[in-house]
């Protein structure tokens, strides 16, 4: 399966997760859930908020997996 080169605009989303998770997920592991996250809101008429729900729900699916503190309110 060839790898698909992930849109820049998801990497820092990448970054600060693996940084958060704490060791707890590698990068490739990270960019996969990102990417899958991703996929969903490919075709949302509104692509301008896309990153932050990525991250939001990138976030939200590790933090159900134990491999992220939650966020201090």
């Amino acid at each position: 399966m060839a790898e698909v080169e992930l849109d820049p605009k998801f990497a820092p989303i990448v970054d600060r997760l693996v940084s958060r998770s704490n060791g707890a997920y590698d990068e490739d592991f990270v960019r996969d859930l990102v990417e899958h996250v991703a996929a969903d809101f490919e075709d949302a008429p509104v692509q301008d908020y896309v990153p932050v729900l990525v991250a939001k729900e990138a976030a939200d699916e590790l933090r159900r997996l134990h491999g992220l503190n939650r966020i201090a309110s």
